[in-house]
């Protein structure tokens, strides 16, 4: 959630004058006058503090696959299901067709959100597994830094697609929901999904970080 924090968008400051010079109603100025502010230092800041994560990404694995028990086991097997397209299919449809049965746009858009995120997500998590080409630590698991530059394939391990899906599934619905312990609830699902990736040795540390910076930056921009 830090990382994301430093490249995702924030509302803009509203305007307290509508353009009769009247006080305008808050609704309608938050949406005319929210916009996406994406300043350049937060990419390359985000983008350094996952390369920091890269030195320690051996010796994490390493003690994570040091300490298996059978209950991590079953918790892992649980949480890898939250990145799943059926419940991202599921969570949209659903939204999309109760906000129709109960006319609540803000309901259905949620589901569109939901699916567009998910959508722009993927193909940015895509798009830089290509380009890294980075061995899974299963496959080189002595190695973090195993590239094979612009030969990568969905076998790739940077970043985490499972991550960026969970965190843009989570960040959309906390949004929309705007209820703390709805917040805390996808959230620790999100992580726990991440988690998951890592113990699994499917993923290192490193590429889950990316992952959720990516699902996090997709449903924001989405959402606006």
């Amino acid at each position: 959630l830090t990382f994301g924090s430093l490249v995702v968008a924030v509302p803009g400051p509203a305007l307290a004058q509508s353009d009769t010079g009247g006080e305008a109603p808050a609704d309608s100025v938050r949406q005319e006058d929210s916009y996406l502010s994406l300043q350049w230092w937060r990419p390359l800041v985000a983008g350094a503090a996952v390369g920091a994560v890269m030195l320690v990404d051996e010796p994490v694995q390493a003690f994570v696959q040091d300490h298996r028990s059978e209950f991590k086991d079953d918790l892992a097997d649980i949480f890898q299901e939250f990145h799943q397209p059926e419940v991202v299919g599921v969570a949209s449809i659903g939204a999309m067709s109760l906000g129709l049965v109960l006319r609540d746009a803000k309901l259905a858009e949620t589901g569109v959100q939901i699916l567009t995120a998910y959508g722009l997500a993927s193909g940015m998590m895509i798009a830089t597994k290509w380009a890294f080409g980075r061995d899974r630590p299963s496959v080189s698991p002595d190695d973090a830094f195993s590239f094979n530059w612009f030969e990568g394939g969905s076998d790739s391990s940077f970043p985490s697609g499972a991550a960026a899906v969970s965190f843009s599934l989570a960040t959309t619905i906390a949004d929309a929901v705007d209820e703390p312990v709805v917040t805390v609830l996808v959230y620790t699902g999100a992580t726990l999904n991440a988690w998951s990736r890592v113990y699994s040795n499917k993923h290192w540390l490193s590429d889950v970080a990316l992952g959720a910076i990516y699902g996090i930056t997709a449903a924001k921009i989405v959402n606006g």
